[in-house]
């Protein structure tokens, strides 16, 4: 871990530590982009500042406002995620296995160390519907950026039913199962119990099967949502699932995600509707996941805190 400025730091050990980060995440970047090339995916460029937003309960955003000649001001947003976007090509006819690296925003982020408004973000799309095989691909593209030390074995696979019974207390879900809790207490016995159990074993781990009710974009199946996290060190760094194509159920959804935003007092957002429009229109049966870049690179590299692989990190620019 890169200590904080202290004088006995010297600009030369500092500089070694710069440079050594940039180098890391070049390969790490590289690596990534070659995987997913290899196995025909394509690279796209989505636009971050946007005029609307897949509406999420609990997510915060940037708004600003749009300002061109002879033209009324719009409110805008920046980007927690390319998904609409990636989606909306999908929709378009553009059926190839596609992925976005670039930047992505969320505010009112917890200066945690895990957390960072601004970040790097890999999304990706395989027109595959097969949840266990996209798993599979996800694991082997680690593997082809991570040390040996965590490539020489099969990761640990554990449903959210049997992690739930391992690690939370009986007398927490007080009779209940987990996937009949509210959203609140779900997501308090996830964060308390779950997240600091999950990767610490020697390899990361895949939490799979999710409560439908807490993924709103996934397929899901008598309840339960085609959908996985992978974990390393209790932090979590891929989201995926086997995508929802029905546009239909997705728009009730975002419905709900919206009144759930406003009896949180959220700041009310301008849902995309040509998001939900090109949904309704029909997407391939595919699989989508997110990784975190800053993350896996601070968990490879046994850090504690993002700042120490952001050279720029929110919590110096805006302290």
């Amino acid at each position: 871990m890169l200590p904080d400025y202290q004088v006995w730091i010297t600009p030369k050990y500092r500089m070694d530590h710069y440079i050594q980060t940039l180098q890391e995440r070049s390969r790490v970047n590289y690596n990534l982009r070659t995987f997913l090339q290899e196995h025909s995916y394509l690279e796209v460029d989505v636009p971050v500042l946007v005029p609307s937003l897949i509406p999420e309960s609990y997510l915060d955003t940037f708004s600003t406002t749009f300002i061109a000649p002879h033209m009324k001001p719009v409110p805008a947003y920046l980007t927690a995620s390319p998904e609409a976007y990636l989606k909306r090509l999908l929709s378009m006819g553009i059926h190839r296995n596609l992925f976005y690296l670039g930047k992505a925003f969320r505010n009112n982020e917890p200066m945690d160390g895990v957390h960072n408004h601004e970040f790097t973000i890999l999304e990706w799309y395989r027109l595959c519907p097969d949840y266990e095989a996209f798993m599979q691909e996800t694991e082997a593209m680690l593997k082809a950026v991570m040390p040996p030390a965590y490539t020489d074995t099969p990761w640990e696979r554990i449903s959210m039913e049997e992690a739930f019974r391992k690690f939370v207390p009986a007398s927490e879900l007080k009779g209940k199962t987990f996937d009949s809790l509210s959203s609140d207490r779900f997501t308090q016995l996830y964060v308390q119990y779950l997240e600091p159990n999950m990767g610490t074993r020697g390899t990361p781990t895949f939490l799979m099967d999710f409560p439908a009710i807490q993924s709103p974009l996934s397929a899901s199946k008598n309840g339960i949502a085609q959908r996985f996290e992978l974990y390393l060190n209790g932090i979590e760094l891929v989201n995926g699932c086997a995508e929802l194509g029905d546009g239909a159920a997705l728009e009730q959804n975002l419905a709900e995600e919206i009144r759930i935003r406003s009896e949180l007092k959220k700041s009310s957002i301008i849902p995309d509707q040509g998001f939900i429009d090109a949904m309704k229109n029909g997407i391939p049966p595919c699989c989508g996941a997110a990784m975190g870049i800053d993350r896996l690179l601070m968990v490879m590299g046994g850090y504690q805190k993002l700042s120490d692989v952001i050279l720029f990190p929110s919590s110096k620019l805006f302290s």
